[in-house]
Order: C-alpha cells, then sequence, then structure tokens
C-alpha cells in the first residue's frame, strides 16, 4: 500500500524485528490481516537474512489493506534492528511482536482498549500495556499477574511480585525512543535491560489476557539464551548492577540474587573481587552474595569448557 492511500500516522505501529525468518513471517501476516482493528502500519527491519524474506515482504506490500514498512540492515543483531523499528514507526504506540509469532485476531484492539482504559490525565507516567502469551497449544508460557488488571512495572513484577516469563505488549513510542537498546555492548543485548530502565521512571498496565501465541524455535534467541548470556556478558553485568542499585523496594532473595549476579558476570568479564566489592552498590550485599556469585561463576566456566567448539564456531 503505498503512502498516498494513507497519509496520516496510524494509531499503532506493529514493529517486528527479523533474521532468516521467511518460514514463520507469513503466520505473523495473516494474524495481522484478520485484526478487528486495521488502523495500524507493520514497521519491519530485516537484521541481514538471506532467505526469501524480502520476497515475501515484497508481496505483501502489493496487497496488504494496511502500510508496510520493510528495510533492511546488514546483521548487526535483534536489539540494533528493534532501535531502527522505533526510528522507522509513525503511530503513537508500538506493538512489539517477534517474527516467530502471531496474533489472535482482536489483540491489537484488546491492547488500545487496555491503554485507554488508564485515565488520560495518568498516561503520562506509563509506558506500556502488557499482556500474556501461550504457546501453539494454547499452554501459558508465563506466569499470570496476581490481577486481572494490575499496575506496576518490570522490577517490581520480578523483584516484589515473582512474576517471570515473557510477556506480550505495546509501548509508547517516544518512551521507546527515550531508552533505546545500547548497540555498544555487542551483538546481544538483554531486553531486560532496557525495561529496567523504563520501569525507574514509568508504569505498566497488566492485563490477564491472551495477545500472542509463542512458538519457541529451535536454534532462536530464547533456544541460545546460556551461549549469548555467556558470549556478551556486558548487557547482562549492567542489567543486575542496575537492578541491584534500583532506588525502590525488593524482597531480600531478590537482592541477593541481584548481587551474585553481579559477581558471577564481572568474574566473567575479569573483574577482581576486590574491585567488584569497591564498587558495588552495596559492598554488604556484596560480601554476602559472594558463595553464591562464585558458584555461578563456575557453572558458567564449565558450560563454556563443555561447549569450546560452539563457542569458537559460533555464528548469528
Amino acid at each position: 500500500m503505498n503512502e498516498e492511500r494513507r497519509p496520516s500516522p496510524p494509531r499503532i505501529s506493529v514493529i517486528t524485528a527479523t533474521y532468516q525468518r521467511a518460514g514463520t513471517l507469513p503466520r505473523l501476516y495473516e494474524s495481522l490481516v484478520a485484526q478487528t482493528m486495521q488502523d495500524f502500519e507493520w514497521v519491519i527491519v530485516d537484521d541481514g537474512s538471506t532467505d526469501d524474506s524480502a520476497e515475501l515482504i515484497g508481496g505483501w506490500q502489493a496487497e496488504a489493506s494496511f502500510q508496510i514498512d520493510y528495510s533492511r540492515q546488514e546483521n548487526q543483531g535483534k536489539h540494533a534492528a528493534i532501535n531502527r523499528t522505533v526510528e522507522r514507526a509513525r503511530g503513537e504506540l508500538c506493538a512489539m511482536i517477534d517474527s516467530d509469532d502471531w496474533y489472535p485476531p482482536e489483540a491489537l484492539e484488546r491492547m488500545l482498549a487496555a491503554w485507554e482504559s488508564i485515565p488520560a490525565t495518568h498516561r503520562d507516567s506509563f509506558a506500556d500495556v502488557e499482556a500474556l502469551r501461550v504457546d501453539p497449544d494454547g499452554e501459558m508460557v508465563c506466569d499470570v499477574y496476581p490481577e486481572d488488571v494490575f499496575d506496576s512495572n518490570a522490577f517490581e513484577l520480578i523483584a516484589l511480585h515473582g512474576v517471570y516469563g515473557d510477556k506480550i505488549g505495546m509501548y509508547r513510542r517516544d518512551v521507546l525512543a527515550e531508552f533505546p537498546f545500547p548497540e555498544e555492548m555487542g551483538w546481544h543485548v538483554t531486553p531486560a535491560l532496557v525495561w529496567n530502565r523504563i520501569a525507574a521512571r514509568y508504569s505498566t498496565r497488566y492485563v490477564n489476557e491472551v495477545w500472542a501465541f509463542t512458538d519457541y524455535r529451535e536454534g532462536g534467541l530464547t533456544d541460545r539464551e546460556t551461549e549469548l548470556r555467556l558470549r556478551f556478558p556486558d548487557s547482562q553485568l549492567a542489567y543486575w548492577r542496575e537492578y541491584a542499585a534500583m532506588p525502590k523496594p525488593m524482597k531480600p532473595r531478590s537482592r541477593l540474587r541481584a548481587h551474585a549476579n553481579c559477581v558471577r558476570y564481572s568474574l566473567l568479564e575479569g573483574t577482581s573481587l576486590r574491585r567488584q566489592v569497591a564498587e558495588s552498590p552495596s559492598a554488604s550485599w556484596t560480601l554476602l552474595a559472594l558463595p553464591a556469585g562464585l558458584l555461578l561463576y563456575l557453572r558458567d566456566r564449565r558450560w563454556l569448557r563443555r561447549n569450546r567448539e560452539l563457542v569458537e564456531a559460533w555464528s548469528p
């Protein structure tokens, strides 16, 4: 669809970073075609695919009733591609979805309803709305929220309420632009680093509704989580340091876990224990967490030794 057919910005930009997903993108596309709310565009940034993704998307651009903005970059990592989608998006709100996930028909309509359920006078203090994901068989892949409508943030959700797992959401575009993924940390950056930074300033409305289906693929980023954490520890260390220093209440167990992971990833980066204690947000908590942190570090070293060939032959 060309720009002349829809000159004004849509309400929602669906943003997708993709890499080698010609096999799964059609499922996502069909779910967008089926949406009950059609005031959206689809912004796709291809992180250097060599499959048929470009040809597929080109065909959809010619037939879709909604705008499809497609661009391609050399392979720089998913986080860099997400930054580019935000830069290209025109909507006030960005619904972020991976290229191997897909929406039920009412997902965008329900996202907008959840956002508009926040009083207009309070929306400046909210970054996003989030809900639940299920696998293709309808089984939950994440914890449900303590209440059906629950206002909190990504930090408190874990630190205070112990709610874990991948969620799905829609964000204010200006907030995503305010907190881009850091691109200087290497090919992989944990999304938790950005969500934690957003949580320091903004709230999130969580709802116990299913807004997406998730099909974790063999060889995908989730499947390679351990490998990526250990190959690219910079963002993990930054996340846990900022988590440990967050000026918000947290359970003692969460605080101990944060400092143990600071020890763990600092050692992986080659930082001495003495320097860690000196630079820690809390020297006493760091000392208390040393045994757990050392055990985690030793476990990581064993994994790296066992998988030396995999690490040495690494490719995106």
